[in-house]
C-alpha cells in the first residue's frame, strides 16, 4: 500500500511564528520543529540552484526516518533551457539529489506557465533522459496540456517512463 505524506512548500516562513512555530522562534529552528509536524516538504530552493553537498546532509541529518523532501527541478532546465540541451545540468542534479537516499521523495518538474503544446517535441525529446531510479512529476501551467488528445499522448509517453502528472 502507498503512504500519503503530507506537508507544505517550504519550512522558512518568518509570518508561520506565533502561529505554527511559537514566538521567538530562530529561521535556523524552523526546519528542526517543522519535521515533528509533518513527514515531507517541497524545497524550492532547488528551483534557484542544486542544492549543495552540505545542504543534503544537513536536510538527512536534522529530519526522522521516514521524512521525505521532494525538490523542484532547477528553473535553468525548466525555464531557461526549456528543457532543451539540459542533460548535462540534468546529470548534475540528479546525482546530487541520490545523496538523499531514503529521504529522495518526488521531483517537481514545473513548467512555465508559456509551455504549450506546441512544445510537445521538447517534452517528448527529454522525459526519456529522465533517471528511472528517481520519482519526477510533471506539472504543466498551460491549460492547453489538459484536454483529452493531447493528455492521453502525455500520459501514453509518462507510462512508458513512470513519471507522474502533478495538478
Amino acid at each position: 500500500m502507498n503512504k500519503i505524506h503530507i506537508g507544505a512548500q517550504g519550512w522558512n516562513y518568518d509570518d508561520w511564528v506565533g502561529g505554527f512555530y511559537p514566538r521567538g522562534t530562530k529561521a535556523a529552528e524552523f526546519l528542526d520543529l517543522y519535521v515533528k509536524a509533518f513527514d515531507t516538504v517541497e524545497i524550492d530552493s532547488s528551483f534557484y540552484a542544486i542544492p549543495s553537498e552540505a545542504s543534503i546532509k544537513s536536510w538527512i541529518s536534522r529530519a526522522p526516518v521516514g521524512f521525505v523532501y521532494s525538490l523542484k527541478m532547477p528553473q535553468q532546465i525548466t525555464h531557461e533551457q526549456r528543457l532543451q540541451d539540459s542533460e548535462e545540468v540534468l546529470e548534475k542534479f540528479c546525482r546530487r539529489i541520490r545523496g538523499l537516499g531514503e529521504k529522495l521523495g518526488a521531483v517537481l518538474v514545473q513548467l512555465p506557465p508559456d509551455f504549450s503544446p506546441r512544445s510537445w517535441a521538447a517534452l517528448e525529446k527529454f522525459v526519456p533522459l529522465l533517471s528511472a531510479d528517481i520519482r519526477f512529476a510533471v506539472e504543466f501551467r498551460d491549460r492547453a496540456w489538459v484536454n483529452e488528445p493531447v493528455l492521453e499522448k502525455v500520459l501514453k509517453l509518462f507510462a512508458e517512463h513512470r513519471v507522474a502528472v502533478a495538478l
